[in-house]
């Protein structure tokens, strides 16, 4: 079995599991910003089938139509690629969404914003999500997170929790573990060889619910 097919089993059975454990919805409204290849875009398809809608946003025109073939293939036409925007907003109805998910989305990066983005992304997901919504958040490399001051500054998941929670979210405690992907599909580590399923960094998912 390659690490392809590995990927598309953790999409099927954990990654499904994982969300079918944060909601109980049975049709929910999903935004996966920054979604890249869609790991956690299709592992939400799998978890509540055609009932859902998923909005797998991403910058990356590759990444888009990448999803949108394996849609086809996979027959998972629940969701729906949309091109994303340079300054992190999106053109999304207020309190429109049951789930917002940031996997690997809180760095610090990127150049735009200084690595400030998150904070108008946490604005997004509070202006975007219903009512008692759910964010979830799978941050990596805290060591290079910047503050609102734009100074590098060492983060912790507890402090990351704190500052999510001033822009409106109440912290729920689950036993989660998020997977980064990213080197599945990087040509560089393609070629460089070695990447196993197993050797992808794993991290601890954040779960939030918007308070009223």
């Amino acid at each position: 079995m390659n690490i392809f097919d590995e990927v598309n089993n953790w999409e099927k059975k954990e990654g499904a599991n994982l969300f079918s454990s944060i909601l109980s919805v049975s049709d929910p409204v999903i935004l996966d910003y920054g979604c890249g290849a869609g790991n956690y875009s299709f592992a939400a398809a799998y978890a509540f089938g055609q009932k859902c809608k998923v909005y797998a946003v991403d910058i990356n025109k590759q990444c888009l139509e990448y999803i949108s073939s394996k849609s086809k293939d996979e027959k998972t036409d629940c969701i729906i690629p949309v091109e994303g925007r340079e300054d992190y907003r999106n053109n999304f109805d207020d309190n429109y969404f049951d789930i917002v998910i940031y996997a690997d989305m809180f760095h610090g990066e990127e150049k735009t914003y200084n690595g400030l983005h998150r904070f108008v992304m946490l604005e997004e997901a509070k202006r975007t999500l219903k009512e008692g919504g759910i964010l979830v958040v799978l941050p990596f490399h805290l060591s290079n997170f910047r503050d609102k001051e734009k100074k590098k500054s060492r983060y912790t998941y507890k402090r990351i929790i704190e500052e999510i929670c001033e822009y409106g979210f109440k912290y729920i405690e689950k036993d989660l573990q998020g997977i980064h992907f990213e080197k599945v599909y990087s040509p560089y580590y393609q070629q460089k060889g070695g990447i196993t399923f197993d050797s992808l960094e794993r991290g601890k998912l954040l779960v939030f619910e918007k308070k009223d």
